[in-house]
């Protein structure tokens, strides 16, 4: 994938003119194909381009989940839209699209290369005999005895898919007569069968594994004819959305709903192969009650999403080159002056980090700090100082395995008082969130579940340690998940602080997500839904008054999302007051940049690379004295009104000048960084220069080479 070429955002495709605002869906389906387009820079090792193909399908499945129900007004809700008519089917052209160049990029552009690198993925018909007989006895002694089929009549009923498993339909005659039975790939076995070429110990050959079946079809059906077998998917709607009524047992509620979801979601796209009969494809889409435009016949593999298991293959040689994640200043040991200042982590395990956050606040930025040995360490250190009194923890997403919770759950059987808000509803890690919900309950913690009609999308810790004579409150507040191990390591910023306005304002954050208060004022955050946008507007609004008083006026936001209308007026009011403006938008963003006499001082970037850029950054020139603060919320209506969300104000100057530094860095990437036109196309910033600069690896070798994030 070579060209640059870019699917206009702007809803001129749509309407014929062009509004103030660009079209969220078009916006969407833009970051989609940059994604995609990422996944095909030769730069780029070949695994890690593998990858990046497989997280864009990933993220246009879950586009699929979450917001076509809304769209199709199959599911209700408060950005429920409904399109309709032409307007649908025209969203649906662009998505076809969108598949098709994914589809297209994996066929001739990345399976060929890794051909040529020795990893042969290949269709089980083009084997030779020898291969063939390998995977005959591997499906003997692995794959039939965990195969299931059922049998109904071409009029019957269809089974109950589960949302995105991958499914054969199978065409049978017995006696004459036709008929259709169903197969569904078992989750337990790996999409793809792998074995290694004899003749090269490095070199393997990858087959999928609906292919495998298919051949062996006439085993599992001795007494009928096959004539085909068709591999497919079914996607359903998974949101469960935002309860808005109160329940007594609203863990179980959510459970119900995670289990009817992976049954029995409303089915909105049905992808089949190409191969499939056109008699097939109406049945099945009758059956599920989808249009002929919800079908998506593919002509390549199904799933492209399942790549990510061939990026686990032993080739180094294919990967990024490995990296240590190191420490900010404060945490690390002071050597001696005849050592190097890097420090390995190893040597910072005897580091008080209580001692370190009263002496000063200090600014984390994952994944070049490790989370592990920052705030990981310091639940598992306040779990078990026996100084420490209280713990207190918003849970929003966390692992399957992790130890943060574990460290809580130790604390709670120690006799410390540990409260926990599990947001059970965090979209697609509901069952993760039960799970440790259950947990923590059963360890002792008080477990509860946020306030009722709103998401709770904050990080937060609080610990209450007895110091002499008096209590003294030590914080965590973070940009991200408590997902460290995510095959695509998230940017996140997190701050630890011990000063009093900030324990205080969490202190009174947390009564009111337990219902012990309500929501007030807060001396040093600003808190959503309520305070937030109003605070975010009358920080626009300040900077624009420096400007027409002559004094330095500037902006810069770091945003995954910039699509409330009410926002972007406001930013549009300071561009035409004088104020210089960057945003750096990964995703949506429905704001115009650059039109003369609306949003001329705007510019509006969109950074992409190795590390999904997550964290979210307010960034003022506010005259000679700039402010900065970090947080979890997006611009968006749901983020702004719907959810609880934070930003807290970084202390000091010095940390204020250490965001400035990265927002600076980050403006300068010529290698990842994409800037939107004022026509609703996006283009690349590496197309103008020789020799592109990735903003991610300079960082990664100045957290290796120096302390970056800490003041001294």
């Amino acid at each position: 994938m070579t060209d640059s070429t870019l699917l206009p955002v702007g809803p001129t495709l749509l309407n014929g003119h062009q509004p103030r605002l660009f079209d969220r869906e078009l916006s969407w389906l833009a970051f989609n194909r940059r994604l995609t387009y990422e996944a095909g820079q030769p730069h780029q090792p070949t695994l890690v381009r593998l990858l990046k193909l497989a997280q864009a399908a990933t993220s246009l499945d879950e586009y699929f989940m979450v917001r076509m129900p809304l769209l199709k007004g199959i599911v209700q809700g408060k950005e429920a839209i409904a399109l309709r008519g032409d307007r649908l089917i025209r969203l649906q052209t662009y998505l076809k699209a969108l598949i098709d160049r994914q589809q297209a990029h994996f066929a001739y552009n990345l399976r060929p290369t890794l051909t040529h690198q020795g990893i042969h993925l290949l269709d089980y018909a083009a084997l030779d005999a020898g291969q063939q007989r390998h995977y005959e006895a591997r499906v003997a002694d692995e794959v039939m005895p965990v195969l299931a089929a059922l049998v109904t009549p071409p009029g019957g009923t269809m089974p109950d898919f589960s949302n995105l498993s991958l499914n054969l339909a199978v065409w049978l005659e017995q006696a004459g007569k036709k008929q259709l039975a169903w197969v569904k790939l078992p989750r337990v076995l790996p999409r793809f069968l792998l074995q290694r070429e004899e003749a090269s110990p490095a070199a393997w050959i990858a087959v999928p594994l609906e292919q495998v079946i298919i051949a062996y079809l006439s085993d599992l059906f001795p007494d009928s004819v096959v004539r085909g077998g068709y591999p497919f998917r079914v996607t359903r709607s998974t949101d469960l959305g935002v309860l808005d009524s109160e329940t007594a047992n609203l863990i179980d509620l959510i459970e119900e709903g995670v289990q009817q979801r992976r049954q029995q979601g409303h089915p909105v796209r049905l992808e089949v192969s190409a191969t499939m009969p056109p008699w097939l494809r109406s049945h099945m889409a009758r059956q599920l009650g989808l249009a002929p435009s919800d079908v998506y016949a593919l002509s390549g593999w199904l799933g492209l999403n399942d790549l990510h298991e061939l990026t686990r293959l032993p080739r180094p040689d294919l990967r990024a080159t490995p990296w240590q994640s190191g420490l900010p200043s404060a945490l690390k040991p002071q050597p001696p002056p005849s050592m190097l200042s890097f420090v390995p982590l190893s040597a910072a395990s005897e580091a008080d980090l209580f001692r370190a956050i009263a002496q000063q606040d200090i600014l984390l930025h994952f994944p070049y700090h490790s989370f592990a040995e920052t705030v990981e360490r310091f639940v598992a250190q306040a779990a078990t100082d026996p100084q420490v009194l209280t713990i207190k923890m918003t849970l929003y997403r966390t692992a399957v395995d992790a130890p943060m919770v574990r460290s809580l759950m130790a604390a709670a059987r120690a006799g410390k008082q540990v409260v926990v808000l599990v947001e059970l509803t965090a979209p697609l890690d509901e069952a993760i969130n039960i799970h440790w919900a259950k947990r923590l309950e059963q360890a002792g913690a008080h477990v509860v579940y946020g306030v009722v009609g709103f998401r709770t999308h904050t990080n937060l810790v609080l610990v209450a340690r007895r110091e002499a004579a008096q209590i003294q409150q030590y914080a965590y507040l973070g940009t991200g998940d408590y997902l460290p191990d995510r095959p695509q390591p998230y940017e996140d910023l997190g701050l630890f602080t011990s000063r009093p306005d900030i324990a205080t304002d969490l202190s009174h954050l947390f009564n009111f997500l337990t219902g012990c208060a309500h929501q007030i004022g807060y001396q040093t955050l600003m808190v959503a839904p309520g305070q937030l946008k109003h605070q975010l507007q009358a920080l626009i609004q300040r900077e624009a008054e420096h400007a027409q008083q002559g004094r330095p006026a500037r902006l810069i936001v770091k945003l995954n999302l910039l699509a409330d209308p009410g926002m972007i007026e406001s930013l549009y009011a300071a561009s035409q007051a004088g104020v210089e403006i960057d945003l750096i938008v990964r995703s949506i963003c429905r704001l115009r940049p650059g039109v003369p006499g609306l949003s001329d001082r705007i510019r509006v970037h969109s950074l992409l690379g190795d590390f999904v850029e997550h964290s979210r950054i307010v960034y003022c020139q506010n005259g000679d004295r700039p402010e900065a603060w970090i947080g979890t919320a997006d611009w968006t209506p749901r983020g702004l009104n719907e959810r609880i969300e934070v930003m807290v104000p970084l202390p000091t100057a010095a940390l204020v000048a250490e965001i400035d530094t990265l927002l600076q860095t980050l403006l300068a990437d010529t290698q990842n960084r994409w800037q939107l036109q004022p026509n609703g196309q996006y283009t690349p910033c590496h197309a103008a220069v020789p020799q592109p600069q990735s903003a991610q690896q300079a960082l990664i070798e100045r957290s290796q080479a120096s302390d970056i994030t800490q003041p001294q």
